[in-house]
């Protein structure tokens, strides 16, 4: 027969090898069964898989079993009458698991009838793998027993012997106790992985002709279909890639509307964000950012570059649809604008800076932190609470996500980075997959700022007063080392590329500039908000420039500090003393004096 998947091709090969089988991964996704007299690909069950198969293979009598339904076979009851002969068991009575387990043993001795038992829910077997219970270790006790024990049915069928076979279904490994398949050589583990190309290209084409438009196409243009379908499926599984063929029937979408299809299964909408920007919008995007973003140009020219990629549709030219938009490594001393060029770019793309979502790193240091952000496992505490990270995407799969300060998360956690930059995709607690297709990621970092000396203790690596090209080699170089020889994690940094964006630090021009934009969006809050006209000297200004040219170390939020500190307090007062809070005209004309010790502000009321 013809096999695509490779866990079923390892099962061509090794049925005759060994007697117990456990199948682990996308159990609950469809499998693929050709019908070769009409080259047709028909999605199925795992469980009707196993019996299609074993049945071909001339296997007389397969059962299924598990801890809910006891032993069944939906398909042929006759079948599973003949197991019970066999396995002495009174179908009429109750039987517990550790009695269904030894029917399990009973059964596959049997040498007159070739005999498949299939575990469909092996991980219930045992509540805590690493902590067994008397009566479970009874049970796997009984499965190992039973593996050692190769006995070959004669198959009533082909009349060739057959080793009888024991399957057990498990969404992963560690959900079996490790010590019962670890250095036991009767027993085999595969994987079953989500459908490759080919296999989706296969699928595609058995059903394309119940989509909408399809025989409308030339050969060519079928073809053609086909492989953008295949193409922008990347990640999914066949449950799901049924599920979006089925869409387009219900819904009336034509093949050529495919993309449209898919977006709609993912997303709820038809359209991205992303292929909303027009031309003109892209030709400004780099003015767009630098009203926003003071001083940081080249980083303004590469986030430009990867945003026009993206909303142009070359991004996916590259190979895999299912790759986030683009991903940034945004690097450089504090208060330089990482985090609000990032909420720019939300801004830009999305039209509120709100489709940002930022997720601090330093609280996800410890080696569980992953379940934080995919969700805690079943039967543990927050389960049912879901990831903060997968919540996040589900709730706006248009976004940017930045990861701020990506240094001080456990290592473990660049893991699941390393898969959404390569995959586009991650599965939560609960099996649910989500998909980082739209997103655009940045990290943050402020790696080779400081550094130890050959004391240990921290010292400078970087100042203000370096060139900008040897500031921006000395972090680069920081950040390689960190990633590739203290965290043992090179692999991110080929996922990124050169999309490494150094910030400068804040000279006296860019603060000028922070300050000016600073007290300009205050003073048009105020007016458009409270209806209060606020007038600042030049007498003033000079002394909140001083001010703010005195803080440049702590570079925007230093300056922002400024305008909190000496505009915004000072204001506060004053409208609390007049008792008001609108439609009022006032006039900051002088700077401060102290008196004892404090500083006074003289504000006029006009």
């Amino acid at each position: 027969m013809k096999l695509l998947e490779k866990w079923q091709r390892d099962l061509q090969v090794y049925r005759d090898v060994y007697t117990t089988f456990i199948i682990e991964g996308d159990i609950h996704d469809k499998q693929t069964w050709i019908y070769e007299e009409d080259d047709y690909c028909q999605p199925v069950s795992l469980d009707m898989f196993m019996y299609m198969y074993l049945k071909e293979e001339g296997y007389d009598v397969i059962v299924f079993y598990n801890t809910v339904d006891g032993f069944y076979n939906f398909f042929d009851d006759k079948i599973l009458k003949v197991f019970y002969g066999i396995a002495n068991i009174n179908p009429d009575k109750e039987i517990s698991v550790g009695d269904a387990l030894e029917a399990v043993r009973a059964g596959l001795k049997t040498t007159g009838q070739s005999i498949a038992v299939i575990i469909t829910m092996a991980n219930t077997l045992a509540l805590i793998p690493d902590s067994l219970s008397e009566d479970e270790a009874t049970y796997y006790s009984k499965l190992m027993l039973a593996s050692m024990s190769p006995t070959l049915g004669m198959s009533g069928r082909t009349g060739k012997p057959l080793t009888n076979l024991v399957f057990m279904f498990t969404d992963k490994i560690n959900d079996i106790p490790a010590w019962f398949y670890l250095n036991n050589p009767y027993v085999k583990t595969m994987t079953i992985s989500r459908p490759e190309k080919e296999i989706r290209k296969y699928i595609i084409t058995s059903k394309m002709n119940v989509i909408p438009g399809t025989g409308l196409l030339t050969d060519r243009e079928r073809d053609e279909y086909i492989d953008q379908f295949a193409l922008l499926t990347d990640g999914m599984s066949l449950v799901e890639l049924d599920g979006v063929i089925t869409l387009c029937r219900q819904q009336n979408i034509d093949i050529k509307r495919i993309h449209d299809a898919i977006y709609l299964f993912r997303y709820g909408q038809t359209e991205s964000y992303w292929d909303k920007i027009d031309i003109h919008k892209i030709q400004n995007i780099e003015s767009a950012l630098k009203n926003r973003v003071k001083g940081q140009e080249q980083a303004i020219t590469k986030v430009a570059d990867i945003i026009s990629r993206a909303s142009l549709g070359l991004s996916s030219l590259q190979g895999n649809h299912a790759k986030p938009k683009g991903v940034l490594f945004f690097a450089g001393p504090t208060g330089t604008g990482k985090t609000e060029l990032a909420k720019a770019i939300a801004e830009f793309v999305f039209g509120d800076e709100a489709f940002m979502t930022r997720f601090d790193m330093s609280e996800y240091g410890q080696s569980h932190s992953d379940q934080k952000l995919l969700g805690a496992p079943p039967g543990y505490v927050g389960y049912s609470a879901g990831g903060q990270l997968t919540n996040a995407i589900k709730e706006k799969p248009f976004s940017v996500v930045l990861f701020d300060e990506i240094e001080k998360a456990h290592p473990s956690i660049l893991d699941k980075f390393l898969q959404i930059l390569e995959d586009g995709r991650l599965t939560d607690s609960a099996g649910e997959t989500v998909y980082f297709s739209e997103t655009l990621i940045i990290f943050t970092s402020n790696l080779g700022i400081n550094s130890k000396d050959h004391n240990g203790n921290l010292a400078e690596n970087v100042n203000r007063n370096m060139p900008y090209e040897e500031m921006r080699g000395r972090i680069l170089s920081a950040i390689q080392d960190y990633f590739k020889f203290q965290i043992n994690r090179p692999e991110i940094l080929n996922r990124i590329g050169d999309n490494f964006v150094v910030f400068n630090y804040i000279n006296e021009q860019t603060a000028m500039d922070i300050l000016s934009a600073k007290i300009t969006s205050f003073i048009d809050r105020l007016k458009q908000d409270m209806n209060i006209q606020l007038y600042i000297s030049s007498n003033y200004s000079n002394y909140l420039l001083t001010m703010a040219l005195g803080n440049l170390d702590n570079g925007g939020r230093g300056i922002g500090n400024v305008v909190e500190n000496h505009l915004v307090n000072p204001l506060a007062r004053v409208l609390t003393r007049e008792h008001t809070n609108k439609n009022i005209q006032l006039m900051l004309d002088m700077p401060p004096v102290e008196v004892g010790g404090l500083p006074q502000y003289r504000v006029t009321r006009l």
